[in-house]
C-alpha cells in the first residue's frame, strides 16, 4: 500500500462523521437507559465500547499536531480505531443464548449497522490507498468477523450460515463501491497530472516568450540607438580626423570644421534624448494613430524644411495596440531616413485601407539608392523596418531608384 497525501477535504468528512456517530450513540444510550429498562442493561457495556472509540477517534482526527508528529502512521491509526471498534463491540453484543428468532434479528441489525459504519473507513482507503488495499482491508474484516461467529455459533447453523451471507455480501458490495472510488481517485490523480504538466508547458513557453521579448527589446534598443548616437559619432568621428588632419596646414578651415562638430553633437544630443523620450511612444498613448502620424511627419517635415503630402484616412483603423506601435515605429523610421539621407525637398505620407488591406506609404523625392545593393552591416535602418513589418504580420516594399526618391510601403491585414 503505497499512501498518498492525504485530502484535507476528506478528513473533514471523517470528523464530521465520527461526530455524528457520537451524537447518535449517546442518543442511543438515552433510549437504552430510559426506554428499555432492565432489558437493554445487557447492552449497556457494548455500548460504552462503541462510544468510548467514537470518542477516541474524534480527539484523534481534531487535535492539529498529530499528522506531523505520526506522519504515515497518522491516517492507519484512525482508519483502524474506526473500524475495529465497530467490528469488536458487535461481536460483543452477540448473545449466543437468546431464542432462535431474536437472536437473528439482533445479528442481522447488528451487521447491517456495521455495514453502514465502516463505509468511512472503506472510503478513505478506497481513495488513499487503492483498490488492492480495500481487497486486503475487507478479508481481513471478514476474518475478523467471521472466526467469533464460527466460535460462537458451531451449535447453531442457521445463525452461522445468516453471519456468513451478511459478511460475504457485506465484501462483494464494499469491493464494488471500493473499485469505483478508487477508479475516480486514479482519474483524479491522472487529470492532476495532466494539469501539472500542461502548467509546467505554459510556465516554459512563458518564459520562452519572455526571453523572445527580451530579445526584440534589444534589438529595438539597437536601432533606436544606432539612428541618433552612432550616426551622431560616426560623423563626428570623421570630422574630428579631418580636423586633426588640418589643424597645422588650414588653422581657419579646421576651426569651422571644429565648430561645425559641436554643432552636431548638440544636434545628436538633441536626437538621442528625443529618442529616449519616444521609446514609450507617449504621442500613441496621449493623442492615438492618426494624430500621432500626423504630429510625426509634420514634424520631420519643418525640421528639414521638406514640403509634406499627408493624407490620413478620417477613421482610424482599429488595430491591436502592439499593431499599431509596430505600424508607428515604421513610420518613425522611415521618416528619419528620409529626412537624414535622401536630401529630399518633398514628403508623402498616406495612409489607406481597402479590401481588407491597410497600408501605409512614406515616399521622398531624394537622391534614392540602388535596392539591389545590399547595405553594410552596420546600417540598422531598412533592417530595423522589416523587423518590425514582420513581428506585426506585415510586409514591406520598397521601391528606389538612383537620383529619383524612395517610397516604402507597408501592408498587413486590417483587423474587422
Amino acid at each position: 500500500m503505497k499512501p498518498r497525501e492525504v485530502n484535507p477535504g476528506l478528513l473533514a468528512i471523517f470528523r464530521l462523521f465520527t461526530a455524528i456517530r457520537l451524537v447518535l450513540g449517546l442518543l442511543a444510550l438515552v433510549v437504552i437507559e430510559v426506554g428499555l429498562g432492565p432489558l437493554g442493561q445487557t447492552r449497556l457495556p457494548t455500548h460504552w465500547m462503541g462510544l468510548g472509540e467514537a470518542v477516541f477517534t474524534l480527539v484523534y482526527l481534531s487535535l492539529p499536531g498529530l499528522p506531523k508528529k505520526l506522519g504515515k502512521l497518522y491516517l492507519p491509526i484512525a482508519l483502524a480505531a474506526s473500524t475495529v471498534g465497530p467490528i469488536f463491540s458487535t461481536s460483543l453484543a452477540i448473545d449466543p443464548g437468546t431464542s432462535l428468532e431474536l437472536g437473528q434479528a439482533r445479528l442481522a441489525m447488528g451487521q447491517w449497522q456495521l455495514v453502514i459504519l465502516l463505509l468511512m473507513p472503506l472510503i478513505l482507503i478506497s481513495w488513499q490507498y487503492g483498490f488492492k488495499a480495500v481487497v486486503f482491508y475487507t478479508l481481513a474484516m471478514a476474518i475478523f468477523d467471521i472466526l467469533p461467529a464460527v466460535f460462537l455459533f458451531d451449535q447453531d447453523k442457521v445463525r452461522l450460515y445468516l453471519g456468513i451471507s451478511i459478511f460475504i455480501f457485506r465484501t462483494l458490495f464494499y469491493w464494488l463501491i471500493g473499485y469505483a472510488i478508487a477508479r475516480l481517485a486514479d482519474e483524479q490523480r491522472k487529470q492532476n497530472a495532466r494539469l501539472e504538466e500542461a502548467n509546467r508547458q505554459l510556465a516554459s513557453y512563458a518564459s520562452t516568450l519572455e526571453q523572445l521579448t527580451i530579445s526584440r527589446e534589444r534589438n529595438r534598443l539597437a536601432r533606436e540607438l544606432h539612428d541618433t548616437l552612432a550616426h551622431t559619432l560616426s560623423g563626428l568621428a570623421v570630422q574630428l580626423e579631418a580636423v586633426e588632419a588640418l589643424w597645422e596646414a588650414e588653422p581657419g578651415k579646421s576651426r569651422r570644421m571644429l565648430q561645425d562638430s559641436l554643432g552636431h553633437t548638440r544636434s545628436g544630443l538633441k536626437e538621442a534624448r528625443r529618442a529616449i523620450q519616444a521609446l514609450r511612444a507617449t504621442p500613441l498613448e496621449d493623442l492615438g494613430l492618426n494624430l500621432a502620424l500626423e504630429g510625426l511627419a509634420r514634424s520631420e517635415a519643418e525640421r528639414t524644411g521638406m514640403t509634406l503630402e499627408l493624407q490620413l484616412p478620417d477613421v482610424p483603423p482599429k488595430l491591436r495596440p502592439e499593431v499599431e506601435h509596430g505600424l508607428y515605429r515604421i513610420a518613425e523610421e522611415a521618416l528619419r531616413n528620409a529626412s537624414q539621407h535622401a536630401k529630399a525637398s518633398k514628403l508623402v505620407v498616406r495612409m489607406s485601407q481597402k479590401d481588407g488591406k491597410l497600408e501605409l506609404l512614406v515616399q521622398d523625392d531624394g537622391r534614392g539608392f540602388d535596392p539591389s545593393q545590399p547595405p553594410p552591416a552596420d546600417r540598422f535602418g531598412l533592417r530595423g523596418i522589416q523587423e518590425r513589418a514582420a513581428a506585426i504580420g506585415g510586409q514591406i516594399r520598397l521601391d528606389s531608384q538612383l537620383g529619383k526618391g524612395t517610397s516604402i510601403t507597408l501592408s498587413l491585414e486590417a483587423e474587422a
